[in-house]
């Protein structure tokens, strides 16, 4: 997999007259290529329903990227995590919107993030069966781009290599491992400075992983 960086994020939040949530600040400073990693605590919350986290590119129009569940009405510390598996390369504006069941909210203070490294195109499913010598992978791409694969050994030593533009959305990848011996391989994925690297094994074929069977005459 990608070699991950995540970016922990201080939020800061204010309490407003109306939502009932008690908020402290928390960060944790190492940045992971995968995304935008958000973690915050809360000491105290009262019919806290639900947080919405909101990006922004320009620091003036924000957009929902996703919900994390609250924990309604608690007095003990709860702390809460958000990746942003869509955080790409260069600046973002995030704030963390606290809703109350009654429809009451309150905003985090704005918090940026320059991230350093690209996130255009991650796996997303893999298929590689004990007994069977294909291993197929599902590529996510948000735009268009060339990915060079490559095929090493435990060692390091290559054993196969190819290129292949893959389209924004699901692409999909096989790889024949027939004519390779029985044991462990790393698939690398390189690509406009990305990498994603999975460890692969291959068993025996199905024809060798049947026991035999005493026949009765």
């Amino acid at each position: 997999m990608k070699n991950l960086t995540f970016t922990f994020i201080t939020l800061l939040f204010f309490i407003t007259a109306k939502a009932d949530c008690t908020f402290e600040s928390f960060a944790v400073g190492e940045e992971f290529s995968i995304g935008n990693m958000l973690e915050w605590k809360t000491s105290q919350e009262i019919d806290n329903q639900q947080f919405t986290i909101e990006r922004s590119l320009d620091g003036l129009e924000y957009e929902s990227i996703g919900e994390v569940e609250a924990s309604g009405t608690s007095n003990e510390e709860n702390t809460y995590r958000f990746l942003d598996l869509d955080a790409r390369k260069g600046r973002a504006y995030y704030r963390v919107k606290q809703i109350d069941f009654d429809g009451d909210y309150s905003f985090s203070h704005i918090v940026t993030v320059d991230k350093s490294t690209n996130n255009n195109f991650m796996i997303s499913a893999i298929e590689n069966d004990l007994n069977s010598e294909i291993v197929e992978l599902t590529i996510d791409a948000v735009e268009e781009v060339e990915l060079t694969y490559s095929i090493k050994d435990m060692k390091g030593d290559v054993l196969e290599e190819n290129v292949k533009m893959a389209s924004v959305g699901l692409n999909n990848l096989s790889f024949d491992l027939t004519a390779y011996p029985n044991g462990a391989y790393r698939l690398f994925l390189e690509g406009d400075d990305e990498v994603e690297m999975i460890t692969i094994k291959k068993t025996m074929s199905s024809e060798e992983s049947k026991l035999p069977v005493a026949n009765k005459e």
